[in-house]
Formats: structure tokens, sequence, C-alpha cells
């Protein structure tokens, strides 16, 4: 029996979620059931992680506005590799994947939403033209996958995907990565960090949706309270610059620090304490699981989407986003609470071993060959 040929499709060549994704599924299928290539933008640090996984790369530009003569260079790679499948990710691959497809009728098509993040917008016009878009390519998709439950019912609510066709499976971590972490002190020493300072970490890119503010509000209160706390963050992003200003003008530089977006991640969830994630909308996102593997406790949005992966009070604090009194108490509270923060770390630690990638893309493997079969 010949292997089934699958494209993974996505678009940016960064290393996002979506990217990380399409990465676990690459390096996971079994070889000697799939062939697996990846589709994306080229020349940047998402190409280099797959080349260097051993997967085979095709440089692909996807702008978000259509355009013919890029869906044509997508239709010569499908003409040349002749794939059964091709799995889309996120709204602009779904685009130009799904369209493949329309003229393409015997490729299977599957369709992964990483998030809807549209529908919060608040342009209206971007809103609902993404809507109609996404409610028309609905015909040409053979299964969707939504990361979580909530995921599940607002593209249903929505009309961007059937219910019969349309399956929870969430992402997928090698936990192994992130178990029984040491504590980097190289790294403390390179921060200026002291081997007595509590460390609360957070890693996000510097948008509006992950709502870094709130912990600098916080940290104001916290760092007068608590004069051993120190504040890291992890990313690079558009309001980067406004945190920097807004951490210089509350005079907490001292007990701030920005790294910039950094590849040894599990080097910097081994030296936090607490990890916090006041994000104010999530797909299902890599942080928090790769967090929870890390054993650290954690802090987090009381959003639907985080509330399906962890447990309140039992396997992460959660607050109101919005609310940053609550934030200081929660931090106040494992920072003074030793047995709290263990048994917190502890438990998120546990209930990660359900992401694990053993766990996870087996069940991506059974939607494969589920629509050969179609």
């Amino acid at each position: 029996m010949s292997k089934i040929k699958v494209l993974q499709l996505i678009d940016g060549g960064f290393l996002g979620g979506g990217q990380a994704n399409v990465l676990s599924i690459a390096r996971n299928l079994d070889k000697e059931k799939f062939e697996v290539c990846v589709a994306a933008a080229g020349e940047g640090s998402f190409e280099t992680k797959v080349l260097s996984s051993g997967i085979p790369f095709i440089p692909l530009e996807l702008p978000k506005l259509l355009r013919s003569r890029y869906l044509k260079i997508l239709q010569k790679v499908y003409d040349g590799e002749k794939f059964d499948i091709i799995h889309t990710h996120g709204g602009v691959a779904g685009f130009y994947g799904r369209t493949l497809k329309k003229h393409n009728p015997l490729l299977k098509c599957v369709h992964t939403i990483h998030g809807l993040h549209y529908i919060h917008s608040h342009n209206l016009f971007r809103k609902n033209i993404s809507r109609t878009i996404e409610q028309y390519l609905v015909q040409y998709t053979d299964v969707t996958i939504c990361e979580t439950y909530n995921d599940f019912l607002a593209a249903i609510r929505n009309r961007i995907a059937g219910k019969a066709n349309t399956q929870v499976i969430p992402n997928a971590i090698d936990i192994s990565r992130f178990s029984n972490l040491k504590r980097n002190t190289e790294l403390m020493g390179s921060l200026g960090i002291s081997p007595g300072d509590f460390i609360c970490g957070n890693i996000s890119r510097f948008d509006e949706q992950k709502n870094q503010k709130l912990i600098l509000q916080a940290a104001y209160f916290l760092v007068k309270k608590f004069p051993n706390m120190k504040f890291v963050f992890v990313g690079d992003g558009k309001y980067l610059k406004q945190m920097r200003d807004l951490t210089r003008e509350s005079n907490i530089e001292a007990n701030v620090i920005f790294t910039g977006e950094q590849k040894n991640l599990a080097d910097y969830y081994s030296i936090f304490d607490i990890f916090i994630f006041p994000t104010l909308w999530e797909g299902m996102p890599y942080v928090l699981l790769e967090a929870m593997a890390s054993r650290l406790a954690i802090i987090c949005s009381a959003i639907p989407n985080l509330l399906e992966v962890i447990k309140p009070n039992f396997s992460a604090l959660t607050i109101d986003p919005l609310d940053m009194d609550d934030l200081f108490q929660k931090v106040s509270s494992l920072y003074q609470d030793t047995a709290l923060r263990e048994k917190i770390a502890q438990n998120a630690m546990i209930e990660s071993t359900q992401y694990d990638e053993s766990e996870v893309i087996p069940k991506i493997a059974a939607v494969y060959e589920e629509v050969m079969q179609k």
C-alpha cells in the first residue's frame, strides 16, 4: 500500500503557534504510512526548523489577499507532487488550500482553525468579510479541526464549519522537553537575577491580545510590597516599545526584564517561579501547555478556551484579565503560600500529560485515514 502524501500548508515564515502545530504533526506522523511536506513562507526561522527536522520544505508566499498568480504556484506544486491531502492551518492558508481543492475535487482538504481571532476584531468590515469567506469555503473542506470545544461551538454558530465533519483535537507538545527542568543559573546571572529573587514570567508576543500591560500595572504595586520580585517578559511585537516606555515611566526598570524573542524557551521556563498569562482571547496557546509541563504555578485568564485546559484553583489560579487588583491578589497569594504554589504546579504538570504528542498526533493520523476513505 502506497503512503498517503500530505502537504501541510501555513502562511508566515516565523515560529508561532500554528507553525508549532505543523511541526508537531510533521515530525510525529508514522513515516511508514505518511509522506509529509511543509509549505510556507521561506527564508525564516520556520523553514530552518522544518529542514533541520528532516522534513521537505517548499517556500511559498501566501498574501492575505488572494492573488491568482500565487494560486497558480500552489497549483503547480500540486500538479508536480499530487498530494492526497492538503492540511491547511489558519485563515490565509485555508483560503488558498480550499480554493485549490475547488479546482481539484480529488484532493482531500483538512482545515485546522487556530483560534477565531477575527471575531474579536474592532473592524466590522474585516470581521464580516472574513466570516463570509470562511462560510463559502466550508463546502471545500472534508474535515475541520478545532483546538477547543469552545471554538467548535463558535465555528458551528458562525457557520464556518459543518457539525458532522468537525472534530476537536487539541494542540500537542513534547512533554519530555519540559519535564524535570533544572534551573538555569547561568541564564539568571546573565539577566541580573539573584538566587533569592522571585521570578514572574510571561512568554508572548507583544500585542493587544496578550495584555502584558496588566502585568506591568500589577508589578508597580507588587514590587513595593515584595522588593525581590522580578518580572521577565520573553517575546517581541508591536507593543514592546510601549511596554518598555511604561516600565520606565513607572520607575520599575530594576524589577522588569525584557529579553526579546528567544529560541531556548525551556531555559526561561526553568527560571520562573510562576507563569502569568492574562490574555484576552486565545485558541489553544502552546505557552500554557509548556508552562504546565514545566511544572509551574500558573495564573491565567478565566476565558472559555483556557478553562478547557486548566482547572481553576487546581492546576491554575484564574483572573479577570481586565482586573489588575485580581492579578495583584493572585500573585501575592502564590508568593506568600509555598504549599499552594507547589500544589498548583504539581497538578498542572500532571494535567499536561494528556497533551503529549504521543496522545494527540494519532488522532490527526486517524483523520487523514478517514478522509481517504471518503
